[in-house]
C-alpha cells in the first residue's frame, strides 16, 4: 500500500494529455491551450483618446490663446488631418487625427461665443493610448499550457483569436456498483440506499469542465459488471466507478480490471476516508475506482481524480503541493494513516485560517456539504491551534 504521495506521484508520471483540438474562442473557456496565440494586429490599433475632450499639437497650446475646433471625431470615425493650430472635438476610444499629440478632458476646456476653445495646457501625451501599447501585431497573447480563463478570452478576442488550439478535456463516465443503491426519486425499501455518489460526481466532473459521457448504476454481479465497465470504457476517456474496489466478497471491480487486462498504477493509499482506492490503465483509457462511502469518494475525487482529468486536458502542474493555513479550533491527531478531513475557510482578524469539521464518520454527507476544503493530517502527527495544515480546496467552494 503506497502513501498518499507516492500514489500522486506514481499516477502523474502515468499520465500525458489528450490530443489538441481547434475550438471557436466561445467554447474554449476552462481548456488548455495546446498552441500560443499570436496577435493579428497592435491594440490599440492607432493613438486613440482616453477622454472626452480635444485633441491637439502640445506646441499650439503654448501661445495661450483659444484655438478653433476644426472637426468632431467620434469613436469609429476617420479623421482628417489636424491642422496646425486647431483643435479637434473628440470622444473616448476615437483615433487621434493626424498631427494631434496630446487629449485635453472637455472638463478642462472652455467653449467660446465664437466656436473657438480655451483649453488648460497639459503636458504631451496626456490623455493619449499609445498604438501597440497593450501588445504589438505578432506578440504572443498567451502561451502553450496557459488555461482559457473568462478574462484571457477577452484578450484572446482583442487579439484576433477567434479559433484556439486546446488540449481535450476528457470525457467521463460514472458508474456507481452496488445492489443496494437505488435511484434517489425512488424511496429506499429494506437495506437500500439512495445513489448520492452519481448525482456528486456528475456535478464535480462538469465543475471541472469535463463532458459527462454516461451515468449509470449496475450491482454486484461480476458479468454485469464486467458488461457495464466496458460498455462505460467505450464511451469515455476516465470511468470514475463508487462503491466495490475493497477486498470483500462483493468487491468485483479489481478483479473485473484484472479480466480486462488493466495496468494497475495503484490499489490501495495509506488514507483514511478512502484507502481501497484504484486506479488504472485499460489501454487508452483510464478508470479511477472509488470506495462507495460519500466523503471516501469526495476525497478520492480531489486528490486523484481532480488532477487526472486535468492532467488529461493539458494542465501542466494539476498535481502541485497543496497550500498551507493555520488550524483554528481543537487540537488534532491522526494515528496510523494520514487523514483527510473536511474543513472549512474562517476569516478571522489574523487572516484566512481553516478549521476541521466534526463529523460522523465516511458517510457523514452533512459535513460533506458544509465542506470548502479538505484537510490533511500526517499519520502520527498531532496539530493544535495555530499550526499549519495541508488544504485541498473544493473547487466549488474558492
Amino acid at each position: 500500500m503506497l502513501d498518499l504521495d507516492a500514489a500522486v506521484q506514481a499516477l502523474e508520471a502515468a499520465l500525458s494529455p489528450l490530443e489538441p483540438e481547434s475550438r471557436p474562442l466561445e467554447r474554449a473557456r476552462g481548456c488548455v491551450l495546446a498552441e500560443a496565440v499570436r496577435a493579428d494586429g497592435d491594440l490599440p490599433a492607432a493613438d486613440i483618446s482616453a477622454m472626452d475632450g480635444y485633441a491637439l499639437r502640445r506646441e499650439d497650446l503654448n501661445s495661450g490663446e483659444p484655438l478653433p475646433v476644426a472637426q468632431e471625431v467620434p469613436a469609429g470615425a476617420a479623421a482628417e488631418p489636424l491642422p496646425a493650430g486647431a483643435a479637434a472635438r473628440i470622444f473616448t476610444g476615437a483615433a487621434l487625427p493626424a498631427g494631434a499629440d496630446t487629449v485635453v478632458p472637455q472638463e478642462l476646456a472652455e467653449r467660446l461665443d465664437d466656436g473657438r476653445v480655451r483649453l488648460e495646457a497639459l503636458e504631451r501625451g496626456a490623455h493619449v493610448r499609445r498604438r501597440g501599447e497593450l501588445f504589438a501585431a505578432g506578440s504572443v497573447l498567451a502561451d502553450v499550457g496557459e488555461a482559457v480563463t473568462a478574462q484571457l478570452t477577452a484578450l484572446l478576442a482583442a487579439g484576433g483569436g477567434a479559433r484556439v488550439r486546446v488540449f481535450r478535456p476528457p470525457t467521463v463516465a460514472l458508474l456507481v456498483t452496488g445492489r443496494e443503491v437505488v435511484d434517489p426519486a425512488r424511496r429506499p425499501g429494506p437495506g437500500q440506499i439512495r445513489n448520492t455518489n452519481g448525482p456528486m460526481f456528475a456535478a464535480l466532473v462538469r465543475a471541472a469542465g469535463c463532458p459527462v459521457a454516461c451515468e449509470e448504476s449496475v450491482g454486484d454481479e461480476a458479468p454485469a459488471l464486467r458488461r457495464a465497465l466496458e460498455g462505460c470504457l467505450a464511451r469515455a476517456d476516465v470511468v470514475i466507478t463508487s462503491g466495490g474496489v475493497s477486498v470483500g466478497d462483493y468487491d468485483l471491480v479489481p478483479q473485473v480490471v484484472a479480466e480486462l487486462e488493466g495496468e494497475v498504477i495503484f490499489h490501495g493509499v495509506a488514507i483514511k476516508p478512502g484507502k481501497p482506492v484504484l486506479a488504472a490503465r485499460c489501454g487508452e483509457r483510464w478508470l479511477l475506482g472509488l470506495p462507495g462511502n460519500p466523503l471516501a469518494s469526495l476525497v478520492g475525487w480531489r486528490l486523484f481524480g481532480l488532477p487526472m482529468v486535468r492532467r488529461l486536458g493539458g494542465a501542466t502542474d494539476p498535481f502541485g503541493a497543496p497550500f498551507r493555513l493555520p488550524l483554528v479550533g481543537g487540537a488534532r491527531r491522526a494515528r496510523r494513516r494520514t487523514e483527510v478531513r473536511m474543513g472549512r475557510w474562517v476569516r478571522g482578524a489574523d487572516g484566512l485560517g481553516v478549521e476541521v469539521l466534526e463529523w460522523k464518520g465516511s458517510h457523514d454527507l452533512t459535513a460533506a456539504a458544509r465542506a470548502e476544503t479538505l484537510v490533511r493530517i500526517e499519520a502520527g502527527d498531532t496539530v493544535s491551534e495555530g499550526t499549519p495544515v495541508a488544504c485541498y480546496p473544493l473547487e466549488e467552494c474558492w
